[in-house]
């Protein structure tokens, strides 16, 4: 085991310049549509809608390169994707006990994941749980996971690409979360060989955030 990971490192540290700037340039891409969202509607579109558009600015050209992409193998039959969402609950509900098992929220700031919640809720459950789901598991499991799976095995590319998908939610709190779920997405779409599969699961994880947040909303008033 410990000369798996020694080996799995020793290969890291061998990536040229090249391959490091082709995984990361799809999460940079997409970096880059969110901050040309929030220059262009800033003073007029809230968190959620500019996420919206920044993921509907992205996806042609993230596209363009996954279709260029080889595919997994597909091991999975489909019929059992809509199992899926709901592994994706069950992968929200956990993890968020564990953030509040440990009363991470109470000393960290996650106002940045909360603003997305404040929309409108047909943006909300359009965007943030639709949308914006498909277009991220485009960019960490069908490209970054992807080509990180062809130079390394199972566990390098998801810890790898499970991290950069918690770094990239951008505080303490998201981090902790996206990272376990991240390696979830990266288990599902190498078991599956699908991109629906992530794909299905972040909908699932999105879509009870967001019915999480209307029952509190109630439960206030």
């Amino acid at each position: 085991m410990i000369g798996r990971k020694t080996k799995g490192i020793t290969r890291l540290k061998k990536l040229s310049a090249y391959q490091v700037l082709e995984i990361l340039f799809p999460v940079a891409f997409h970096y880059g549509m969110m901050l040309l969202a929030a220059m262009l509607t800033g003073n007029f579109l809230d968190a959620a809608s500019q996420t919206t558009l920044a993921a509907l600015l992205a996806l042609p050209f993230l596209w363009m390169l996954y279709k260029k992409e080889p595919k997994p193998e597909k091991k999975y039959s489909r019929r059992s994707l809509w199992l899926l969402p709901f592994v994706g609950m069950a992968g929200n509900t956990l993890f968020s006990l564990i953030l509040n098992a440990v009363h991470l929220t109470e000393h960290f700031s996650n106002a940045s994941q909360e603003a997305l919640f404040q929309s409108n809720l047909l943006v909300q459950i359009i965007g943030i749980g639709l949308f914006v789901p498909f277009v991220e598991e485009l960019v960490f499991r069908g490209l970054v996971y992807g080509k990180m799976r062809r130079l390394f095995s199972f566990r390098v590319a998801a810890a790898v690409s499970a991290a950069l998908f918690a770094l990239y939610h951008g505080n303490i709190v998201q981090l902790v979360y996206a990272f376990p779920m991240g390696l979830l997405l990266a288990w599902s779409y190498e078991r599956w060989g699908s991109l629906s599969a992530p794909v299905l699961l972040h909908i699932g994880a999105n879509l009870l955030g967001i019915l999480e947040t209307v029952i509190r909303r109630f439960s206030i008033r």
